[in-house]
């Protein structure tokens, strides 16, 4: 009767209560089964993105605008310790360079009269403050010469005859950063040129704050769920909030990935989690979400899963409210759906 079945319509498009009674499920065919406990240490499918070690890797940085004039190399080149990468034109870094030459001078000169005035000091013939002006004057020095030589060193340049700087490569490896042509601008604290060693691959993975605890440093990841892939190197405790997911990095052995790429993989916990199953016939898609109708008192509740790995049996999730006295729908899920929109059935 449609009278019987527009009972369903109290239900809405959120997470909702369907109320419905033993009767009017026997009516519309509506079945329930059991959730099933299980214990694995399998997790995923999770996405991983696949990139160069940076650890091995050398990253070139400047902390001002500069331009490139002249490019020897592009990514995917290998290049070997000392090898010119590129040339830049850049007005600040070429009068800086000037001033360090000046300051080393200045500094070494500088050396000599404290060494000087050392030696007077202990003769007796200038006072204690005398010395230790000239040795402060020293010190100043040699300060503003550390901060010159390490702005060119995270630059990786070294200053040209005609005023250009020309960047060199500190490691030998593979390019895989690089200007892609002349003239192009350099943006200050943006990574220019990188330098990575190819065998060095990591798979940034991410993973939901439910099974943050559940995967630890030295466990496996597999790829398409049988192949040894990698090795987890960390985890974060913390969840970033622009993903809603934790970080794991896994160094990974696989040629045939590139970095840029994104992958599926599964992770094999170092220890077992017990989950629950949810059978596969009682799984359906609202909203793009994976949910499934539990039975209580009333009628059914509408559950999305917080999935944590699956199977062909079905789907294992650990959240409140799913427990091994758990009885979900797993036939007439149509009609159940139809009362969450708010439609009625003949």
């Amino acid at each position: 009767m449609k009278s019987l079945v527009l009972l369903l319509a109290l239900a809405t498009a959120a997470m909702a209560q369907i109320t419905m009674s033993d009767a009017q499920m026997k009516k519309m065919g509506i079945t329930t089964g059991n959730v099933t406990v299980t214990s694995t240490a399998l997790i995923g499918p999770l996405i991983a993105k696949i990139d160069y070690d940076e650890d091995k890797s050398k990253s070139y940085f400047l902390d001002q605008e500069a331009s490139v004039i002249a490019l020897n190399v592009h990514q995917g080149d290998h290049v070997k310790k000392g090898e010119t990468l590129c040339s830049i034109a850049s007005p600040t870094l070429m009068a800086n360079s000037f001033e360090l030459k000046e300051l080393r001078n200045r500094y070494k000169a500088m050396q000599n009269n404290a060494a000087k005035d050392a030696i007077l000091y202990k003769e007796g013939v200038i006072s204690y403050r005398d010395y230790q002006t000239s040795a402060l004057e020293a010190s100043i020095l040699r300060s503003r010469i550390s901060v010159l030589e390490s702005q060119f060193a995270i630059a990786g340049v070294r200053a040209n005859r005609n005023g250009t700087m020309s960047v060199i490569a500190q490691k030998s490896g593979i390019v895989t950063n690089a200007p892609l042509a002349v003239a192009e601008k350099i943006t200050p604290y943006q990574p220019y040129f990188r330098i990575s060693d190819p065998s060095a691959m990591v798979a940034i993975i991410n993973v939901s704050p439910s099974l943050i605890s559940s995967v630890s440093k030295g466990d496996t990841v597999l790829f398409k769920n049988i192949r040894p892939l990698g090795t987890i190197l960390s985890v974060s405790p913390s969840v970033s909030g622009s993903t809603n997911s934790a970080i794991a990095i896994a160094r990974i052995r696989d040629a045939q990935l590139r970095a840029g790429t994104t992958i599926g993989v599964m992770i094999s916990a170092s220890k077992a989690t017990t989950s629950i199953l949810i059978p596969s016939n009682a799984l359906t898609q609202f909203g793009g979400k994976t949910i499934c109708f539990i039975r209580n008192s009333t009628g059914f509740r509408a559950q999305e899963l917080l999935i944590t790995a699956t199977s062909k049996e079905g789907v294992l999730v650990r959240q409140k409210g799913i427990d091994t006295t758990t009885k979900v729908a797993i036939s007439g899920l149509v009609i159940l759906k139809g009362a969450m929109s708010g439609l009625g059935f003949e």
